[in-house]
């Protein structure tokens, strides 16, 4: 071992919590490849390491190791056995699966998405969902996810059977209370948000049109983002802002285009708009929706124009 790995793995750690972000940070300077995330259930901690080259991560317990470390097991062989565990993956990814089954272990970690209800009956019914407007709101376990970009897990009815979950919608409370936790949500000016893409998508639609101002409805990942107009008070408090009702534009799963009921923004303008990115700029795994909703402050409710 070279004087520099001698340095790094002769620290001494106190907590489980420190033990589990110097895994992360070892692993994701050893494999730069590779994404790695913390995944915490309230009684198992566990370490992702995600191969882009493979369809689902190696998911390794740490609390186990960690109690090896706290017996006298060095950080070099904890290190040692995790990059063991990765090299005996097997290609069904059978440890993501095992850890995925156990309900607690993963339940404070099961989101919902919107996807299209009408493109995607057949699949639906293969899964636990909820219909909303033209939507559904199906539910997955993210195992990484950032700038628009994840891997996930599906969660579908065989699942929910192993978990031995009957009541489905407790099951989408709970993904509803943590995908909010998990991905906060923000309604932010357009250009604002375009700044952190490195190619802005085109909106079609200019103030010069007579519209105002345009926003963005996501979450803090770009991830699966749309939900956000489902979150608890984020349009409410946005529409009191502006002292102003909102059209809303669901451009991808990702995200949606909000702007508000001032004169010049007709539903028949932005209908064209939301066609028009829709046609040129949404990829067809991305769509969500042809139709806008008006979000009216005062019942808070959201209903297809």
């Amino acid at each position: 071992m070279d004087e520099d790995k001698k340095y790094l793995f002769s620290q001494k750690i106190q907590t489980m919590e420190a033990f589990a972000e110097f895994f992360q940070a070892v692993f994701a300077a050893s494999h730069p490849e590779m994404t790695v995330e913390i995944m915490r259930s309230q009684n198992v901690t566990g370490l992702a390491i995600i191969d882009p080259a493979r369809t689902l991560s190696t998911l390794v317990c740490l609390d186990g190791l960690y109690n090896k470390y706290i017996d006298g097991c060095s950080l070099w062989k904890v290190f040692c056995e995790i990059t063991s565990a990765c090299e005996e993956y097997d290609s069904h990814g059978a440890g993501l699966l095992d850890l995925v089954e156990d309900f607690e272990l993963v339940r404070r970690r099961i989101c919902f998405r919107l996807m299209n209800y009408g493109r995607n009956k057949e699949l639906l019914e293969t899964m636990p969902c909820i219909r909303w407007l033209d939507l559904a709101a199906v539910l997955y376990i993210p195992v990484a996810a950032k700038d628009g970009k994840g891997l996930y897990l599906p969660v579908d009815n065989p699942l929910v059977e192993k978990w031995g979950v009957t009541d489905t919608d407790a099951l989408f409370t709970e993904a509803f209370a943590n995908t909010q936790k998990i991905f906060p949500g923000s309604v932010r000016d357009m250009e604002d948000v375009f700044k952190d893409y490195d190619n802005a998508p085109e909106t079609g639609y200019e103030d010069d049109d007579g519209g105002g101002r345009m926003y963005i409805a996501t979450n803090s990942e770009k991830f699966y983002g749309a939900a956000a107009v489902l979150y608890d008070g984020l349009l409410d408090s946005f529409a009191r802002e502006l002292g102003r009702d909102l059209y809303i534009l669901p451009t991808s799963i990702n995200e949606m285009t909000v702007v508000s009921d001032e004169e010049g923004n007709d539903p028949a303008g932005l209908q064209n708009v939301l066609r028009n990115v829709n046609h040129e700029s949404t990829g067809d795994k991305d769509f969500l929706s042809d139709n806008i909703y008006r979000y009216d402050r005062e019942t808070g409710c959201i209903s297809i124009v």
